[in-house]
């Protein structure tokens, strides 16, 4: 069922076993599940189903530190989204950020999930074997391409056998046609499901603990016109952004003065992003002629392919995991009549016509670091409500990695034939990069509270029954999409809260 917070009367007070905030990837996921289980779920969203500008204010930040893009109708790497959507990370719409996501799937590899000794507080309490059946069951569900077959698929083994001699490797994502949203993929299910009340309009603006204070009992809710709900619950799910989860804990402080999860001051700490540059180029090689069906970027469904150095060189020079993709440019009449002039027979043609160059999209792995972080302000949104202020910060080390990274680049992808670099006056660095939209860390999961907000299980420590899903909890995120590790992650802590509300 999906109802609105007006609809409900004064004083009345729903309750569910499971509440689930937040109807993105995560929440549809976990909400669903449960619900298809047995499982009296009650889903809670800020926004609605159409897209409400008053609503999308509550996402304002503060930027202390280097700000994020911002909402441009003109922007022209977001031209599938409508206009006011282009340039937003953060969406607060029923099916949440998945309302402008891209579509791009991308396993982390089993190293991600390893510490690495000159990246402090790296590595994660799990390991990608924890994850393994989730990335297949999601991938049998969503009817993805396989990303454990393809890199077997012949000419990807000879396309990497050429590169790992130049020191590089490469790795593939799966990309959607259409990219899913949460609403258009379960809509129909969350409307029809006895189990399932989705409420929309109802911002989260409070965690109410019971007297032991290990246990969360209520959740706040208020609307932006002013409407108030307190919703009820055995089990709580954190399914938001990593900006909202860490703020609705900090919110959360009438009865813990640091707020929920928070005795180590750590909530809110160790954000990153994926600092990215797209404005460069690169003039095609002899190996891209040979492979150039491998770096199309249509038609979809298709997989893709990205590039970076390899475990050891990254381990030679102690680097972060940055990575690099390459999108096709295809000549236009005047570059064809040109190259005819010249009797240029070297040209490099996909199945969509000749290539004039590649579009060089750089994407950058942050060292996770406790001062790049998001707190609470003193000022107020229009529910009253504290907003973050968000000081997303750098150390020499990533400014290093990111300068080492593009000079071995340059040099080993002109070395195995891939074709010369091209960033003019603005090479990458920090100071012309953009984030990434991929906001994560900032409940990060350890094995102990002195370390992290969430254990292994997601569960927020100090609590017996709060939970958070999102890529918020990741210790690190090397370069590329998290939303597959958000989706396996949710699929697990569905599967443990199925055994958890059996035994408790």
């Amino acid at each position: 069922m999906i109802s609105d917070i007006l609809d409900f009367r004064e004083g009345e007070k729903p309750k569910g076993e499971v509440i689930v905030i937040g109807s993105g990837i995560a929440g549809a996921e976990i909400s669903t599940f449960l619900a298809r289980h047995g499982k009296k779920v009650i889903l809670l969203e800020s926004g609605r189903e159409q897209f409400n500008p008053k609503i999308q204010a509550l996402n304002e930040v503060h930027f202390l530190g280097k700000p994020h893009r911002e909402m441009n109708p003109n922007s022209y790497y977001h031209q599938y989204l409508k206009p006011h959507l282009r340039g937003v990370s953060r969406v607060r719409q029923f099916g949440g950020t998945s309302n402008v996501w891209t579509g791009k799937w991308k396993f982390f590899q089993p190293s991600d999930f390893d510490g690495r000794e000159w990246i402090p507080d790296s590595g994660w309490p799990i390991e990608f074997e924890d994850l393994l059946e989730h990335y297949r069951s999601a991938t049998k569900d969503y009817h993805f391409g396989d990303l454990e077959e393809e890199p077997f698929r012949t000419e990807i083994v000879d396309l990497r056998s050429r590169l790992n001699k130049a020191g590089l490797k490469l790795s593939s994502f799966y990309w959607e046609d259409k990219p899913t949203r949460t609403v258009q993929r379960f809509g129909d299910e969350m409307q029809k499901s006895d189990n399932l009340h989705v409420i929309l309009g109802a911002t989260a603006v409070e965690l109410l603990l019971g007297n032991s204070l290990n246990s969360v009992k209520k959740v706040k809710c208020k609307s932006v016109e002013g409407k108030q709900l307190t919703v009820q619950g055995k089990h709580f799910i954190l399914a938001t952004g990593a900006f909202e989860a860490a703020r609705l804990l900090l919110l959360s402080d009438n009865q813990l003065p640091n707020g929920i999860g928070n005795e180590h001051d750590l909530v809110g700490r160790y954000y990153t992003d994926h600092p990215k540059h797209h404005t460069g180029t690169l003039k095609p090689g002899p190996l891209i002629q040979k492979f150039a069906k491998e770096f199309q970027y249509k038609p979809k469904p298709r997989f893709g392919i990205c590039f970076a150095l390899d475990d050891k060189t990254q381990s030679e020079y102690q680097l972060l995991e940055h990575v690099l993709y390459l999108k096709p440019v295809y000549e236009n009449w005047k570059e064809r009549l040109k190259r005819r002039l010249k009797l240029n027979p070297f040209t490099i043609k996909d199945q969509n016509g000749v290539v004039s160059k590649y579009r060089v999209k750089f994407v950058t792995e942050q060292v996770p670091q406790k001062e790049s972080r998001v707190t609470l302000g003193n000022e107020l949104d229009s529910l009253g409500q504290r907003k973050l202020e968000v000081n997303w910060c750098f150390t020499d080390q990533d400014r290093n990695s990111i300068s080492k990274t593009v000079e071995l680049l340059e040099t080993r992808l002109n070395e195995a034939g891939m074709g010369e670099f091209e960033f003019g006056d603005k090479p990458p660095s920090l100071e012309n990069m953009t984030d990434a939209a991929h906001q994560m860390g900032t409940t990060r999961m350890a094995d102990n509270p002195l370390n992290g907000v969430v254990d292994k299980n997601c569960k927020v420590f100090g609590t017996d029954n709060l939970f958070i899903a999102s890529s918020s909890v990741f210790p690190t995120g090397p370069s590329y999409s998290p939303t597959f590790t958000i989706l396996g992650l949710s699929r697990r802590l569905g599967e443990h809260l199925l055994k958890f509300t059996v035994q408790n």
